[in-house]
């Protein structure tokens, strides 16, 4: 895994190459008529990298809708003609992601498919597809750069279907990504012990994406209970029913987001809860107790940043736990339970062992 997360900055480049195929399938299929809205919709990391891109997608005027599979699945039929829609899996398996695509095709709407790969039943559905093209390291990781990648793909698809000249510097990027890890190795070795009883990863904005994709990957490397919510919501929900012993990480690439957050790891410091905050040299949480400091980045492209620390301290508090974050076994030990996510989410794959 840590392989993984740190070929992240040529996995970008390599995409980079490829901007003008994006960018052509952007302005083909995705283009709104006047009225129209982009729905991007997908399960588990897809929909997270789709709320993540939103921000980048507003300032390149589009309307750009982050949907749930089963949102798009049940409201299908009130799409309108100037309408778009993204249907996004790596694996192209992934049922209700499907049972959209085939939700939106029956209803005339114009259909890109984001795969990894062939695309399985959502490319044979999708009016044309694209694939990432990025080799596995090894079977079942965590999504690590495939995330990433997923979230950049979509910022260029994005730019296509908006019609912008504007590019982005994917050299500043690449260098904070690596950068963004370094500063992860440097901090991290000082958490985790002990194991945090939880962890609630909190953000808003450009980051509210991040901090639920974040939380997928502590539910998929560690038995840590987790919890993703708004920084602000957090105060009226999440912490009244906090253990002290959690740990709180803030993500506040945004100078107005990091005011708040500032002030939010002064206040549960008086209770003596630990807080780690995924900052920037432009927008510092001096209050938290940890921090975790990156380049600053302009905030609509700072998705692409943030996750590197989140997807390390996974894997840091994994390792903690006497867990395997490179194998996961512990998931697929439990034969029943994975069976059951299988009937859950993916029939066709029940047996195969993925």
């Amino acid at each position: 895994m840590l392989r993984d997360i740190a070929r992240q900055p040529d996995v970008l480049r390599g995409l980079g190459a490829r901007a003008d195929t994006f960018a052509a399938l952007g302005r083909a299929v995705l283009a709104p008529g006047p009225r129209g809205r982009v729905f991007v919709a997908g399960c588990g990391d897809g929909v997270f990298a789709a709320e993540a891109a939103a921000h980048r997608a507003a300032e390149l005027g589009l309307d750009w809708r982050a949907i749930g599979a089963l949102d798009l699945v049940l409201s299908a039929g009130r799409l309108r003609p100037d309408d778009r829609v993204v249907c996004i899996s790596m694996s192209g398996n992934v049922d209700r992601t499907v049972e959209a695509a085939r939700a939106v095709s029956a209803a005339g709407i114009p259909l890109l498919a984001l795969v990894n790969g062939s695309g399985g039943r959502l490319g044979e559905i999708a009016t044309r597809k694209v694939s990432l093209d990025l080799p596995d390291i090894a079977p079942f990781l965590c999504g690590t750069a495939s995330y990433t990648a997923t979230l950049f793909a979509l910022m260029l698809l994005a730019a296509g279907a908006a019609g912008s000249s504007d590019p982005i510097d994917l050299k500043r990027i690449a260098e904070a990504q690596a950068a963004a890890e370094r500063a992860a190795s440097a901090v991290l070795p000082g958490l985790g012990t002990p194991v945090p009883t939880g962890i609630r990863i909190l953000s808003a904005g450009a980051d509210r994406g991040t901090a639920r994709y974040g939380a997928a990957k502590f539910v998929e490397l560690t038995r840590v209970p987790v919890w993703s919510g708004d920084l602000e919501e957090f105060a009226h929900s999440q912490y009244w029913a906090m253990p002290v012993t959690d740990l709180v990480v803030v993500v506040a690439a945004d100078p107005a987001l990091a005011e708040y957050a500032d002030a939010s790891c002064a206040a549960l410091a008086r209770l003596g809860v630990p807080t780690l905050a995924i900052d920037t040299d432009a927008t510092p949480v001096a209050s938290a107790a940890h921090r975790i400091t990156l380049p600053a980045v302009p905030v609509s492209l700072a998705p692409l940043i943030t996750p590197i620390p989140l997807q390390r301290l996974a894997y840091r508090m994994a390792e903690a736990s006497r867990l395997d974050p490179n194998s996961r076994q512990h998931l697929k030990a439990d034969e029943t339970r994975f069976t059951v996510s299988r009937m859950l989410t993916r029939r066709s794959l029940i047996g195969t062992g993925q």
